[in-house]
């Protein structure tokens, strides 16, 4: 969805629509990963965050990337959702897409990843996302948090290392 309504001679419309065609799947890439794959609530994730991103634009001081401070908007919009959100609540729309036969394997275990990956708190979570999934590294992903970088090792590490335990205790139980 492509910002509209603004004269095309504005430059903050021109900024903004550039911004948007550069950058605006990247961002919905990663609000699906923070949201286990729900596709409804990361369109909706991602729609606010680019709405914030529009708002604050005339702010952005160009200190960072912009890639990195439409991530960290992306990041806070999420978090301001998940508080907003009952604890009990489960996305309603998930995966849940019909899957084509021969593809069942493969489908199955991005949903077991994806499930493995929802189970972990929040703050471990965005780490690993930003660092393993969307490629950042660990100082641009301790930049865009505002956390030590060295928190954010420790946070990748460890939510590693739980996925990993996830995936083999669920592997194991599947075996006959």
């Amino acid at each position: 969805m492509r910002p509209t309504g603004a004269p095309n001679d504005d430059p903050q419309h021109r900024r903004f629509a550039a911004l948007y065609d550069e950058h605006a799947d990247r961002v919905f890439r990663l609000c699906l990963r923070l949201c286990g794959g729900c596709q409804a609530e990361a369109e909706d994730v991602a729609q606010e965050a680019m709405v914030a991103a529009l708002r604050s634009l005339p702010t952005f001081a160009g200190r960072a990337h912009v890639s990195t401070w439409l991530y960290a908007v992306a990041v806070r919009t999420w978090r301001k959702r998940r508080e907003r959100r009952p604890p009990d609540t489960l996305p309603l729309d998930g995966a849940a897409e019909p899957a084509a036969p021969d593809g069942i394997d493969a489908r199955l275990t991005r949903l077991s990843i994806e499930a493995a990956l929802d189970s972990l708190p929040d703050p471990l979570r965005e780490a690993f996302v930003l660092v393993k999934a969307e490629g950042r590294t660990h100082r641009e992903a301790a930049a865009l948090l505002g956390l030590p970088q060295g928190t954010v090792q420790a946070r990748v590490h460890e939510a590693a290392r739980r996925l990993r335990g996830l995936l083999r205790e669920e592997e194991k139980g599947d075996r006959p």
